[in-house]
């Protein structure tokens, strides 16, 4: 028996597994730290990858099975790429 949490990812509403909300939480974190340091900046592209997330979750729910599990966000983070694919160069936009 596993506990679940009720979140909100991208405007939209899920129950996950604990186990799969500390993954998401901890890929999500990783990316937090690999983006530049405007916080402007950093939180709008952070809603936008919460945003295709919760889209890729919405399509595994179903009526049979409505809570998200470890294996989903694998799938999810395989699709999304690795937390330093997010990082910016900040000399690519300097003179």
């Amino acid at each position: 028996m596993n506990k679940t949490i009720n979140i909100n990812l991208g405007g939209l509403f899920f129950h996950i597994d604990e186990l799969a909300y500390q993954k998401l939480k901890l890929y999500l974190d990783a990316i937090r730290r690999s983006l530049s340091d405007d916080p402007q900046g950093r939180d709008e592209i952070l809603s936008d990858i919460e945003l295709r997330i919760g889209e890729l979750l919405s399509e595994r729910i179903t009526n049979n099975r409505m809570v998200i599990n470890e294996n989903d966000i694998d799938e999810i983070t395989k699709i999304m790429g690795r937390p330093e694919d997010y990082s910016v160069d900040e000399e690519l936009f300097e003179d």
